[in-house]
């Protein structure tokens, strides 16, 4: 592991288990565990905007880990996030989550292309039991493609596993024409925010 711009006052655990989050902290050669949250996400409540909506599933994530952990005597922090891709039109606010079949992609897909929506990655950090939920947006706009380029991306099965139908840090990279915003947090950790609260937390220090 590469020399690090941090050190590790006390353990650090991301309770998620997307290869992307931990990619973000191991390029800063972060030490950290991985212990994904096993409780169910919760459903959007009516009327719930998807970023409060976002945050409360960042936050149960975390809880759940947090619970598991907190009679380690090494004191862990805990680290959830949450990333949710929405489509607001007409006063609406409509949540993007995975599409179940290749159709549901490209459905996806054809309403996302040529115009631009919302990603929102909201994180909670829990260190001796205070936790503190911080959240990021960034706009993506797509390029406009015809309907068989969409067709040909789906049936590359990038699509499947992603919320809104595309990984911009996979395959789905070329669909995007501009990003207002972190690209850290449309790939799912605001890492900016991520280390700041860290540092503040006791849980990083810089390496001087």
């Amino acid at each position: 592991m590469p020399a690090s711009a941090f050190r590790t006052l006390r353990p650090l655990i991301l309770a998620s288990g997307s290869p992307r989050r931990r990619a973000f902290l191991k390029s800063l050669s972060i030490a950290f565990a991985v212990l994904p949250a096993s409780c169910a996400e919760p459903r959007p409540l009516p009327g719930e905007d998807p970023r409060d909506y976002t945050v409360r599933t960042a936050e149960a994530k975390a809880r759940a880990v947090f619970q598991d952990v907190k009679v380690r005597l090494d004191r862990p922090a805990v680290l959830a996030a949450d990333t949710t891709v929405i489509l607001r039109q007409e006063g609406s606010a409509e949540i993007l989550g995975k599409p179940r079949d290749k159709a549901e992609a490209v459905a996806m897909l054809s309403r996302l292309s040529g115009r631009s929506h919302q990603v929102v990655t909201a994180c909670c950090l829990i260190v001796d039991g205070k936790v503190e939920n911080f959240d990021d947006t960034a706009e993506v706009t797509f390029a406009r493609w015809p309907l068989s380029v969409l067709e040909a991306y789906a049936d590359s099965g990038d699509p499947l596993d992603k919320a809104g139908a595309y990984g911009i840090q996979d395959g789905g990279a070329f669909l995007v024409s501009g990003i207002r915003g972190s690209w850290s947090t449309v790939v799912g950790l605001p890492l900016n925010m991520v280390i700041e609260r860290l540092l503040n937390a006791g849980v990083l220090a810089f390496n001087a």
